[in-house]
């Protein structure tokens, strides 16, 4: 039985129902009902998954032999994740910047949607995690970027929205600190 029940609880809470299925099938636990609610399965995998089985479901394989090769292609897989989430942001109107350099501080991506006579201009500021797990010193690096930008840009810290995308899961730490700040959000996208 796993130690760390309330972790495994919580990080198989973020798991979609697809990758729910997929674990109960790699922990050859008996054929799970069609019928059977999200929560359902998430009690029944409980007791037989650890931490480190929910975040290997996440893990992205990488064949690589040589560490340079390896190297590039976690970079490369880093900068699709950065596509996806820009061309989302992009379909719903927002003009966004990847990549961008300030006061020795790069942020990955910048989106701007100009206001209207009775709206103000929307910023969001967005960081890309492709891990398996986002850690709490993830998290802080990542508020100390959003509170660099909003300062550079001589934005209000309140009225600008931070994202911060993973491919993995997030630490229940992290998840607890970002329920706090209200503008800030975390969200689990899937590279195809």
């Amino acid at each position: 039985m796993p130690r760390k029940v309330p972790e495994v609880k919580h990080l198989l809470k973020q798991l979609t129902r697809e990758e729910l299925l997929k674990l109960a099938k790699q922990k050859k636990l008996r054929e799970i009902p069609a019928n059977w609610t999200k929560e359902k399965i998430v009690n029944a995998l409980l007791l037989n998954v650890k931490p480190s089985d929910i975040t290997s479901l996440t893990r992205h394989k990488i064949k690589a032999k040589n560490p340079q090769v390896m190297g590039y292609k976690v970079r490369e897989l880093g900068e699709k994740l950065e596509r996806k989430v820009v061309s989302l942001l992009t379909s719903k109107g927002y003009k966004c910047e990847k990549n961008v350099r300030r006061r020795g501080a790069e942020f990955d991506v910048i989106c701007f949607k100009k206001g209207g006579i009775f709206s103000d201009d929307e910023w969001i500021f967005v960081e890309c995690k492709n891990k398996e797990k986002v850690i709490p010193a993830d998290f802080k690096k990542f508020l100390g970027n959003f509170e660099i930008f909003c300062s550079e840009e001589k934005l209000d810290k309140n009225k600008v929205e931070g994202i911060l995308y993973t491919t993995g899961v997030f630490d229940p730490e992290v998840k607890r600190q970002a329920r706090e700040i209200s503008n800030i959000k975390l969200k689990r996208i899937k590279l195809t």
